[in-house]
C-alpha cells in the first residue's frame, strides 16, 4: 500500500483536528471548560496566514516582512535550530530561489485551522492564536523540471497580529498522481 501522507502530515492534521474538536464541543467536559482553553480563532488570521504564504511563494519579501514580528523564529523542516529575527528569516528566503535553482512556485489546496489557546502549548511555550495550514506547492525549477509537495505550517501570531513563530513541514516523497493507484486494506 502506498502512503499518501507522511507521519508529519498525519501528526499535524491530528493536532489540528484535536484542537478544533476541543474548541467546538465536548461530551466529557462542559463547554465553558473547553472554551476556557481553546476556541476557534477569527477568520482574519486565516487571511493573514494565507497572505504570508502567498507573499513567500511570490517572492514578495517586503509583503512577507510586513507580516513578521521583529523577533520571529522560523523553524525549517530539516533543522533543529530556528532562524531567529526578521532579517535572518528574510535573508534565508531571499537567497532560497537561487540556492535551489527555483524559478517559481504556486500554492494551492489550502486548508487552515485557526485556533486560539489560553494556555501555552508545550512545543512553543506560547498561548494565543495559531493557524495550522495544509496546502500543496508546485515548484518550477530553472532547468524545466517541476516537483509537487504536500506542505504544512503552523503560524503563531503575537498580540500585534504579526507572525512570531513559523513551523514548516513537508513531505520529501513525490506526490501520488491519482488516488486510483492506492490499494486499500480491510481490517
Amino acid at each position: 500500500m502506498k502512503k499518501v501522507f507522511s507521519i508529519a502530515h498525519i501528526t499535524l492534521l491530528c493536532i489540528g483536528l484535536w484542537l478544533w474538536s476541543l474548541a467546538c464541543s465536548s461530551t466529557e467536559q462542559s463547554p465553558s471548560e473547553v472554551s476556557g482553553r481553546y476556541t476557534i480563532a477569527t477568520d482574519n488570521y486565516i487571511v493573514l496566514a494565507e497572505k504570508a504564504l502567498t507573499y513567500q511563494s511570490d517572492f514578495d519579501w517586503e509583503g512577507c516582512a510586513d507580516l513578521l514580528a521583529d523577533d520571529v523564529q522560523y523553524f525549517l523542516p530539516d533543522s533543529a535550530q530556528p532562524l531567529v529575527g526578521k532579517s535572518a528569516v528574510l535573508a534565508f528566503w531571499k537567497s532560497w530561489p537561487q540556492r535551489t535553482r527555483l524559478d517559481s512556485w504556486q500554492l494551492s489546496h489550502f486548508n487552515h485551522i485557526p485556533v486560539q489557546t489560553r494556555q501555552a502549548l508545550p512545543f512553543s511555550g506560547l498561548s494565543g492564536v495559531y493557524v495550522i495550514s495544509m496546502f500543496r506547492g508546485k515548484l518550477h525549477y530553472v532547468d524545466g523540471h517541476t516537483r509537487t509537495l504536500n506542505l504544512n505550517c503552523c503560524l503563531h501570531f503575537n498580540a500585534q497580529k504579526r507572525i512570531d513563530r513559523w513551523y514548516s513541514y513537508y513531505d520529501h516523497r513525490p506526490m501520488i498522481p491519482t488516488l486510483t493507484t492506492i490499494q486499500t486494506t480491510t481490517f
